[in-house]
């Protein structure tokens, strides 16, 4: 029968047994290690109501006021001018292209209509 090897040690594996020694007072962690989580989210108070919000909330639990800028409301953008310029641009080259189509159907329509007269 052969003998099977334990599988190798991993670094990241938990330690199971504790030392034999005590700890020593350099060994403890000191009190700034023991503050709060540095990558916990900061709470903020909301413009609104004042109740606490977390950072990076775009709304409010408590009464629904948007914190940040809604994505979808292109008013808050400041880029109004931007969206009426591309609209009336678009609007003015259908009605080109339309006035383009038309004016070609009646020269064709004229056309036919001489040609069967």
């Amino acid at each position: 029968m052969t003998s099977i090897d334990p599988p190798p040690r991993c670094y990241n594996a938990p330690v199971t047994s504790w030392p034999d020694k005590p700890l020593e007072e350099r060994e403890y962690p000191d009190e700034s290690d023991l503050d709060d989580d540095p990558d916990a989210p900061e709470l903020l108070p909301c413009p609104q109501c004042g109740l606490p919000v977390y950072e990076e909330a775009q709304q409010c639990p408590h009464c629904k006021h948007w914190t940040t800028e809604r994505l979808g409301d292109w008013r808050a953008s400041g880029k109004w001018y931007v969206r009426g310029g591309l609209w009336l641009t678009k609007t003015l080259v259908i009605n080109w292209i339309w006035g383009i189509v038309a004016a070609a159907a009646g020269i064709i329509v004229w056309l036919v209509y001489e040609a069967v007269s």
